[in-house]
């Protein structure tokens, strides 16, 4: 049974997507992999209108573009840039700066290039917004925000951020780290708390009727206790006498929460409140998917084929300060 995402190096990439029309003919497998069919009457037969790049249905007459429905929707960027960013975005582990993006496929203006990253972005999380969480969960807030303000929970200038990374244990009964998932909350109040477990998946359950989330493991901070009791779920509390313990009892999140800071201090240098979770959302689509790395890109395509596009207007609209790591 052959892979279903193709894996790609760098070289396979360059060879395979050299411009446009590469590139266009790769999204329409990939949309249509069994041949096209009309979006509006499910027709399989259509014309292609070469010159303005449309399908054109035989029976309805609707008229659609490989890229309509899609991230790319709109786009008049080169879908050979669209895929180079792609393939960036998937493919760097500590992610990708849109200025560079900008200045090496010589993208004239930094705003398309900005809006074409956080367009991709919103694929990444609307694919995992698909996904639950099982089975044990470490969890744990963090604070992102400007330096030089107060730290930890009682910090009001920084942005609360919700943890969680499912565990599992190999054959020699060690624990290791499965999927992350974060997100910016108002507060790490139980309510807040207590959504992040139904985002997460707490109340799904298998085939045969069993809880997906079972439990979780936290620093014993009350709010994480009122939401469990809430959900009826079992709650491994650990006792840090020392908060610089947290790392060693807490091992999983904590990496996970420092890598994602390590990115956005280091490529982004700094990202605004308001975009935060974008930024959360891309870290955690990389790391849930570190197993298939050579795949990365091919999955990718396949999220931005099935998510809905964003405006530059609906990014900007409410935008706050930026913050300084």
């Amino acid at each position: 049974m052959p892979k279903k995402y193709k894996e790609r190096s760098l070289i396979e990439f360059q060879k395979e997507f050299p411009n446009n029309e590469a590139c266009a003919k790769h999204l329409v497998e990939q949309r249509w992999p069994n041949g096209f069919v009309c979006p509006r009457c499910g027709h399989n037969e259509a014309w292609y209108l070469s010159k303005r790049q449309l399908f054109d249905c035989k029976i309805c007459r609707f008229q659609t573009s490989v890229t309509a429905g899609t991230i790319f929707h709109g786009t008049h960027t080169p879908l050979v840039n669209w895929y180079w960013v792609l393939y960036h975005m998937a493919m760097d582990k500590v992610g990708v700066s849109v200025a560079e993006m900008q200045r090496l496929l010589d993208i004239k203006q930094y705003r398309t290039a900005w809006l074409m990253a956080h367009k991709i972005r919103k694929a990444m999380a609307d694919r995992d917004a698909r996904y639950s969480l099982a089975g044990l969960v470490e969890m744990d807030d963090s604070f992102f925000g400007p330096k030089g303000t107060k730290r930890g929970r009682g910090s009001e200038r920084k942005s609360t951020v919700l943890c969680a990374v499912s565990l599992y244990r190999d054959r020699q009964g060690e624990e290791h780290p499965g999927f992350a998932h974060m997100q910016v909350v108002d507060n790490a109040s139980g309510d807040s708390i207590e959504g992040f477990l139904e985002r997460l998946g707490c109340g799904s359950t298998t085939k045969e009727g069993h809880d997906l989330l079972k439990a979780i493991r936290t620093d014993g901070w009350r709010s994480y206790g009122r939401a469990t009791k809430r959900r009826d779920m079992s709650h491994y509390k650990v006792i840090l006498r020392d908060p610089k313990a947290a790392g060693k009892l807490l091992p999983w999140v904590h990496r996970v929460i420092s890598n994602v800071k390590a990115v956005i201090r280091g490529s982004h240098r700094g990202v605004s409140e308001k975009h935060l979770q974008a930024y959360l959302s891309e870290i955690c689509y990389r790391f849930n998917r570190r197993f298939w790395e050579k795949e990365l890109f091919a999955r990718l395509v396949k999220a931005c084929i099935s998510a809905q596009t964003i405006t530059h207007g609906d990014l900007v609209r409410g935008q706050k300060s930026i913050h300084r790591y």
